[in-house]
């Protein structure tokens, strides 16, 4: 007979679509499995009350029986705590998941009163339940990339109130690519091709997906450094890189092919244009992003 955590976590799971997985050979391994779980969690929030049931329920619903996690406990016991609404909870979401935001967001250089509206905003999203709906909290937390999502959320509601402080200034980033002083044939492309390359940059950086232009506007508009990128989504640099590069290669890619659709130029003709562009756009990317919209 299934000991009372089993219970609840193998009848949690055949409610509902939880990850597959091929189930531990005996009650008693899993039991102990997610006793431990459990414990875990306690040990990490001893100020909070861990509803063991509600636990398990939340672990049957993101985790097969072999893969259940000790960071993925400590983030959903904190989690469902918050979603209660626990004074001792909301007060470690912060200790725990904001307090080293204000340092991620340091080289932005914004007021304090600023920084302190972004926790506020991070908050919001996060812990206040729209009609009819969980706390956003609990379908992020069990992933052990809570810490990351806060910093990120921080970011990208900075990068927001930088682009809106700064809509008054006629610059799309367009010009950047052929500033006064530049050789021929710079002032020949953004005489005769801004228009045309700004529609099809637009174009290619609005297929982008979230992630990916969340990348490329806190790297190259937020001023965000590839270790910082790498702790925020909690990856190694070489990683951070590896998808930066993938990034603008595909946005490469996509103005390419675009401007070789509008434009009645040679492919020699284009590939030169793309090279002068491609020399340019580490300087200029962030701006013209400003004028795609942000991802939701």
């Amino acid at each position: 007979m299934a000991t009372p955590l089993t219970a609840i976590y193998l009848r949690a799971r055949s409610a509902g679509d939880g990850p597959g997985d091929t189930l531990f050979a005996d009650a008693a391994t899993l039991e102990a499995a997610l006793d431990l779980a459990c414990a875990v969690a306690e040990r990490a929030w001893p100020a909070l009350t861990v509803d063991r049931a509600a636990l398990v329920e939340a672990l049957a619903a993101r985790t097969a029986p072999g893969a259940i996690g000790d960071d993925a406990a400590v983030e959903l016991a904190l989690a469902l705590a918050c979603a209660r609404g626990e004074p001792a909870a909301l007060a470690a979401f912060d200790r725990a998941y904001l307090a080293d935001v204000p340092a991620g967001l340091a080289h932005m250089k914004l007021d304090r009163a600023v920084i302190d509206d972004l926790l506020q905003e991070v908050r919001t999203k996060l812990l206040v339940a729209e009609a009819g709906a969980a706390p956003r909290i609990l379908a992020y937390a069990g992933q052990g990339k809570l810490r990351g999502l806060c910093q990120v959320m921080a970011a990208r509601a900075a990068l927001g109130r930088l682009r809106a402080g700064k809509r008054h200034v006629p610059d799309d980033g367009v010009a950047a690519l052929a500033a006064a002083g530049d050789d021929p044939e710079l002032t020949f492309l953004k005489a005769h091709y801004r228009d045309a390359f700004k529609a099809a940059f637009t174009a290619a950086a609005g297929e982008l997906d979230a992630r990916d232009r969340n990348l490329l506007r806190l790297h190259h508009l937020g001023g965000v450094t590839l270790d910082q990128l790498a702790a925020m989504y909690t990856v190694h640099r070489a990683t951070a890189v590896r998808w930066l590069a993938d990034v603008r290669k595909r946005l490469l890619a996509g103005t390419r092919a675009r401007l070789r659709a509008t434009l009645s130029v040679s492919a020699e003709e284009l590939d030169s244009i793309m090279e002068l562009i491609g020399s340019r756009l580490d300087a200029s990317v962030g701006r013209l992003l400003a004028s795609v919209a942000a991802p939701g």
